[in-house]
């Protein structure tokens, strides 16, 4: 850093911030990229690596030169040169440009374009924030964030990087995909410089989804034909319809002002593919299809069998009390939103009312559908991290659109696995901040509390929460939330914050994050059984225990713990051994223990009868737990509580105590 002088911030990039800066042995003016290392994993730190070295050796007019690189102990630097100026802010600024201006910015990034493809490196992540103008107005490349190089056997990928507006319509479908989707990018670009808007646009991302697969691009009338036959081969909803490059090349809106360098790989992407490779890329495709395909026919089996196997679990539903009364409204996106969020406190359960009675035995038959329904789940769980950047206020825009329109009623696009599934990814984010956190499951907890929805809807998007796995996601987002910086060595372990280290804003992610799994889990025995799988797979026990005791500052979080401990205790016996876990497991977290008697002695009705509750099924299901918690001042408590000036509290210690005198604990 003692090369450089910083001038000024020119503010976020693609996983860092940009300064302007000065190197100080020859005065050029250039662009200094700072990422941080600290919260981020090995893997997470080699894939920046990984993007330095695709950009350290492209070397183009029409991209953003990289000079050098560095590293210290808690940044990785890279210094590129520097622009003058970005495309958005002239956008912002003129509102849409002529065809005559936007033809040359067009020549300047197919000619970037066509030299990222020749040498097999996808952009993915197109946008006008990411093409800058030099002093001459020549457009370049930036940001390589989500930039992928393929290897000559590779001709498709997977997954889904990138902006929603410029989204091709493969991404929102989860096909396998290549470089014609960078092509639609390019043509959403184009068609926003000429219009002012991108051709689907939106603020609501469900609704953007919806656009961009079934609606058709309005053409504006006062563009050249050349240029909307361009525009139109661009954006073909089938990338198979797209223009090639060697079409893209010979185009009269283009032909003769695209810059082609001689060096070229032997397998660009630009190069038309013969027939054994267009048969293997339509092979690898249909195997990725089919594997999504085989993934569903077996989740629609699993829903079969458990359909037909429900048993008393209905009554598992009474632990938790959600308001079915919400008072839809206008979002007040101008007042902070605070007409949505007082609507949707709805959601919060209150904290001092009653839990209804929960019976102590269960039958034969629920147990017996317990039993089926994790043979059924029994497939592999497994989490794949993701670690792309997510923009924050865009999500925010997205997000708060969505809850409106499905507020409102508008619940289709909550039907749809694919579309559900793409509102489920920020979850696997661990860049995903606590506000878009909260937003996903305000949004995703709506259609239990918001009037009119019909029994046909919510179990529709019952099914599809159990198929995108919303319960384990949810839990993994948990985990991602409170995770802290890891040490970048070989045998780094992931290390968590502590309780006082969790800010308000963590905090009511939780809260909200816990309060749509215990509805979730009470509402279908399917919703449990996921959740069980997911404590296991992440192992999540010593992190719940930390959880649980975040009594004073958020009471909200141990209610909901303490229901889906009961729940596990009380409809799935053969798991108590997870509550054991979670209760038992205090590593790292000895200075502030679990304590029974906190939670017997807690302001909250609701906790001291849950409490209660706990103690009783600990007894039937898992003695040893109860063993460990147990002691005098305990037993004094909970014969107190016999007393409580509040009618369920002391039913649910009557009903505790009487069970507790048949056992060693209270002789």
């Amino acid at each position: 850093m003692d090369k450089y002088e910083v001038l000024g911030s020119l503010g976020e990039g693609s996983f860092g911030r940009v300064y302007k800066a000065k190197q100080i042995s020859n005065s050029q003016v250039v662009a200094l990229k700072v990422i941080s290392k600290r919260g981020r994993t090995t893997n997470e730190i080699k894939d920046l690596r990984g993007e330095c070295e695709i950009q350290r050796y492209l070397h183009h007019p029409n991209i953003i030169q990289m000079l050098d690189s560095f590293e210290t102990d808690n940044e990785i630097v890279v210094i590129t040169e520097f622009a003058h100026k970005e495309l958005n802010t002239i956008l912002g600024e003129l509102g849409y440009l002529s065809e005559d201006h936007v033809q040359c910015i067009v020549w300047d990034l197919v000619s970037a374009l066509y030299y990222l493809h020749s040498h097999r490196v996808l952009h993915r992540d197109l946008k006008p924030q990411n093409i800058l103008l030099d002093t001459k107005n020549r457009a370049k490349l930036c940001d390589f964030g989500f930039a992928r190089n393929m290897s000559s056997g590779t001709h498709v990928l997977t997954s889904i990087k990138g902006t929603p507006l410029y989204m091709a319509p493969e991404l929102i479908d989860e096909l396998p995909y290549d470089h014609n989707a960078d092509l639609w990018s390019l043509g959403c670009i184009i068609y926003e410089l000429l219009v002012g808007a991108p051709p689907f646009c939106t603020a609501s991302i469900l609704h953007l989804i919806r656009r961009i697969k079934n609606e058709q691009v309005q053409w504006p009338t006062f563009l050249s034909h050349n240029c909307i036959s361009f525009l139109k081969g661009l954006l073909q909803k089938d990338p198979k319809k797209r223009l090639t490059w060697t079409e893209i090349l010979v185009h009269p809106w283009v032909k003769g002002n695209i810059l082609i360098l001689e060096k070229n790989l032997e397998m660009p992407l630009t190069k038309n593919l013969s027939s054994n490779t267009l048969n293997l890329k339509d092979l690898q495709s249909r195997v990725h299809v089919n594997l999504k395909n085989s993934d569903k026919i077996s989740i629609e089996g699993q829903q079969k069998n458990i359909n037909n196997s429900k048993g008393s679990e209905k009554s598992s539903s009474t632990s938790l009390t959600i308001p079915h009364s919400f008072t839809t409204g206008k979002l007040d996106t101008e007042n902070n939103n605070i007409e949505l969020n007082d609507q949707m406190n709805e959601l919060t359960l209150d904290t001092k009312g009653e839990v209804k009675k929960q019976s102590v035995t269960i039958s034969n038959e629920s147990e017996e559908t317990v039993r089926k329904c994790c043979k059924v789940y029994s497939s592999t769980m497994t989490f794949v991290e993701e670690n792309h950047p997510i923009e924050t206020e865009e999500w925010s825009v997205f997000l708060l659109k969505s809850i409106e329109e499905v507020m409102s009623g508008e619940m289709i696009s909550l039907t749809q696995p694919n579309l559900t599934n793409i509102l489920v990814s920020p979850l696997k984010n661990s860049t995903t901040s606590p506000k878009v956190l909260i937003y996903i499951a305000k949004l995703f907890s709506i259609p239990f509390v918001v009037k009119g929805t019909s029994k046909e809807t919510i179990e529709t998007i019952r099914k599809v929460y159990l198929e995108v796995q919303l319960v384990p996601n949810l839990i993994y987002s948990s985990k991602l939330l409170v995770r802290q910086s890891m040490e970048c060595s070989i045998d780094s372990v992931e290390k968590y914050k502590n309780n006082l280290d969790l800010n308000d804003e963590d905090l009511d992610a939780l809260e909200h994050i816990y309060l749509l799994i215990s509805h979730l889990v009470h509402v279908a025995v399917e919703f449990l059984i996921q959740l069980c799988d997911g404590f296991t797979v992440l192992n999540m026990f010593n992190l719940l225990h930390r959880f649980l005791c975040l009594l004073k500052r958020r009471p909200r979080v141990v209610l909901d713990l303490l229901a889906i401990c009961i729940l596990i205790l009380r409809n799935a016996p053969e798991n108590s051994k997870l509550v054991h876990e979670i209760l038992t497991n205090d590593v790292g977290n000895e200075e502030n223990p679990l304590s029974l008697v906190n939670l017997l002695r807690h302001e909250y009705s609701l906790m001291r009868e849950r409490t209660c509750y706990l103690i009783l099924f600990l007894e039937e299901r898992s003695d040893k737990t109860l063993r460990t918690l147990w002691d005098d001042d305990v037993k004094e408590t909970l014969e107190a509580l016999m007393f409580d000036s509040i009618e369920t509290v002391r039913n649910a210690a009557e009903r505790c105590v009487e069970l507790l005198k048949k056992s060693e604990f209270l002789n």
